[in-house]
């Protein structure tokens, strides 16, 4: 039962504050037309936690089991590049993009 609700947050998620549908390239496996967040003002922290603010997109882990430096997201715009992973809490993924 609390599967079921996590599943319809998700979706009232996506509906409120998703940015459409994009394709997930990453080595060895491409996820199609698969719903993603797009944050271009999250605050990164480099490896000497120096503060700065970056390009985000979030991706739900069961539409992409792993992610990777160097795997691509192409979104209706443009493509992105993914540069590191910084937060995945099981549902969702939050990817440091340029």
């Amino acid at each position: 039962m609390f599967a079921d609700h996590l599943d319809r947050l998700d979706e009232a998620v996506m509906t409120h504050l998703g940015d459409g549908h994009c394709d997930y390239h990453g080595r060895g496996f491409t996820a199609v037309s698969i719903d993603y967040i797009l944050d271009r003002d999250f605050d990164v922290q480099d490896e000497n936690q120096v503060a700065r603010y970056g390009t985000t997109i979030s991706v739900l882990v069961s539409a992409v089991a792993t992610s990777r430096q160097g795997d691509t997201i192409a979104t209706p715009d443009r493509q992105w590049i993914v540069q590191e992973l910084l937060e995945d809490d099981g549902r969702w993924r939050r990817l440091w993009v340029n």
